[in-house]
């Protein structure tokens, strides 16, 4: 586990300085800058990896399946 915060993080810092700029971008329809795009494409696809090691690959009927699950 890591001791750094926000204070000691610039990643941390760059991260929650994306976030606002994805959500000003969802909400209030203000341009996002194309290396924020970036920035924010290159974390899902990190994030995106770690869940499939983790749990694998879902088949599209799997994951059907979980959703209908979901709404009732």
């Amino acid at each position: 586990m890591s001791t750094k915060t926000a204070a000691t993080d610039p990643f941390a810092d760059s991260e929650h300085s994306d976030t606002e700029a994805v959500l000003r971008h969802a909400f209030e329809k203000a341009p996002l800058d194309a290396e924020v795009a970036r920035r924010v494409d290159e974390r899902a696809d990190r994030i995106m990896e770690q869940v499939r090691r983790t749990h694998g690959v879902i088949d599209d009927e799997t994951f059907q399946s979980l959703l209908a699950d979901d709404e009732s």
